[in-house]
């Protein structure tokens, strides 16, 4: 993936300046995955203006009527109400997704964006940036009436599965994620503030719909790892979401977390959010979406990732403390995080995880000299922070020395290798996973390392299956991942939803002339 140093402005009280900026330089420089922000370019002639919620509009200089098709249900059909541009998606030029696609057809393919109102909870798990819908307008001639435009969403079954038959719909994949990407600059922008300011990230940690919410697709929850966003996962999002035979059964959905915060107070944040996320849009529980989940996590994110899928026992408090928890007199605060951090069991919603270069034992790396500066620049978040100095006060000797001498937790500690990142590396998973790895040089296996992460730490017992990608640390756009990924999610449809229609036709592709 592209490399990129953010310039940032930070007022923080630090002795040195220059120790500050040759933090920031090793830690974007060894650490900092970014992909580039993806830019669109249109003529004006590509921005039309038609009356989506009128019955009656203009249409290529001709009067029509509008037809809302059942593709468009009620939480994407609002957003064509008050919309605020159009765009013709074949005139969209892009720059920074890798590939281009689109689906041959019938129709005009469209891309409709608007602002997020954010005035309603489901509106907040959509992009701060607005909310870009794929539309497909179909015009269907009627001897002696007004011709008929029928809207289709291009992302819905029906217009997927027409590329199997005779009549296919035409869909531009590729145009509709540009436009989306395009406006998520500041979203790419704020990983790395979010990262040493955890407690005050610029957007709210929690999960993420680009598409709106389908009740009978199966979402792929991607989590991100150390300084990443949801804008990380760009190129892997449109080869995954143009692709019919993925697209058909699957939504996206991404956790955005601050990386800077230990990776038990992340793991915590991503089981309640999930669980709210589904219980918001399907409160009754018995959509596809809130029964089945695949997980696809990158390197620290894995970490977070496995605590949706496995039981936690008393197996990290016990590497963590020297006593029961029932044992000790707490107050209710600080029972309550405890419990949070250490103690959980798997979510039953979850079929199946994708590991991608996940440091299960730990990285050395962030214990190193990065994890060393990173420490420094990091202020570290509060609850956790205090609840170490509080368990220290009340009970000397309670902890194990390990964490003991931990002022400051903070990511990089949670990471570098230590005892309760061993314990979470033996918690059984509770459902099928799989392990893509990463290796730098010609050879692959025991031994090798991905840049970051030693094979030895990225090695899971027990993986349904286990790829080797030629490839550093930030592999999850390499064409073997992506291939690995698809084969993963048609194995997962055609072992457990066999009641499944049999995907659509493979879309075109075009490698990006940019």
């Amino acid at each position: 993936m592209t490399r990129r140093l953010i310039s940032l402005s930070v007022r923080m009280n630090r002795p040195a300046k220059f120790s500050l900026c040759l933090s920031c330089f090793l830690i974007c420089a060894l650490l900092f995955g970014c992909a580039e922000t993806v830019r669109i370019f249109y003529l004006p002639n590509a921005v039309i203006h038609p009356e989506f919620d009128k019955q009656y509009t203009i249409w290529n200089g001709e009067r029509v009527e509008i037809n809302w098709t059942p593709s468009l249900r009620e939480e994407s059909s609002k957003y064509l109400i008050g919309y605020r541009r159009v765009l013709l998606a074949n005139s969209i030029r892009q720059i920074g997704l890798r590939h281009e696609y689109k689906m041959a057809g019938q129709g005009t393919p469209l891309v409709v964006y608007t602002k997020n109102p954010r005035q309603t909870p489901k509106e907040r798990h959509y992009p701060t940036s607005g909310i870009t819908l794929g539309i497909t307008a179909v015009k269907e001639a009627r001897p002696g009436q007004v011709p008929l435009v029928k809207l289709y969403d291009s992302f819905d079954p029906v217009v997927v599965q027409s590329a199997a038959g005779p009549d296919p719909i035409a869909a531009n994949y590729t145009a509709t994620l540009a436009v989306l990407f395009s406006h998520a600059q500041k979203v790419a922008g704020s990983s790395f503030e979010s990262f040493i300011r955890p407690d005050d990230p610029r957007f709210a940690t929690g999960v993420y719909l680009i598409h709106p919410y389908d009740p009978n697709k199966i979402p792929i929850l991607f989590v991100h790892g150390l300084l990443g966003t949801p804008i990380s996962w760009q190129n892997l999002t449109n080869d995954l979401c143009s692709d019919p035979k993925v697209l058909e059964h699957y939504q996206p959905w991404f956790f955005l977390y601050p990386t800077g915060q230990p990776m038990l107070e992340s793991s915590a944040q991503l089981r309640e959010d999930l669980l709210a996320t589904q219980r918001l849009f399907d409160p009754s529980g018995n959509a596809i979406a809130s029964r089945h989940v695949v997980v696809v996590a990158h390197s620290m994110g894995g970490l977070l990732a496995h605590t949706l899928v496995s039981d936690s026992g008393d197996a990290l408090w016990n590497v963590f403390a020297n006593k029961p928890l029932n044992s000790l007199r707490l107050p209710a605060d600080e029972k309550d995080l405890i419990l949070r951090y250490f103690f959980f069991r798997h979510q039953p919603s979850i079929d199946r995880v994708i590991f991608l270069s996940v440091p299960h034992r730990g990285s050395v790396l962030a214990g190193g000299l990065v994890g060393g500066i990173g420490n420094r620049i990091i202020e570290p978040s509060k609850a956790p922070t205090r609840l170490l100095k509080d368990l220290d006060a009340q009970y000397p000797g309670l902890v194990d020395p390990y964490y003991a001498h931990v002022s400051a937790p903070t990511s990089l500690v949670s990471i570098t290798p230590n005892p309760l990142l061993n314990a979470l590396a033996g918690l059984p998973i509770k459902v099928p996973f799989h392990s893509i790895i990463g290796h730098i040089g010609p050879i692959a296996g025991p031994g090798t390392t991905d840049g970051l992460v030693w094979y030895s730490s990225s090695h899971l017992e027990g993986a349904e299956s286990e790829k080797w990608v030629p490839s550093g640390h930030y592999l999850m756009d390499h064409p073997q991942t992506v291939a690995e990924i698809k084969r993963i999610l048609d194995e997962n449809i055609a072992r457990g939803r066999q009641s499944f229609k049999p995907p659509a036709t493979l879309a075109s592709q075009t490698d990006s002339v940019h």
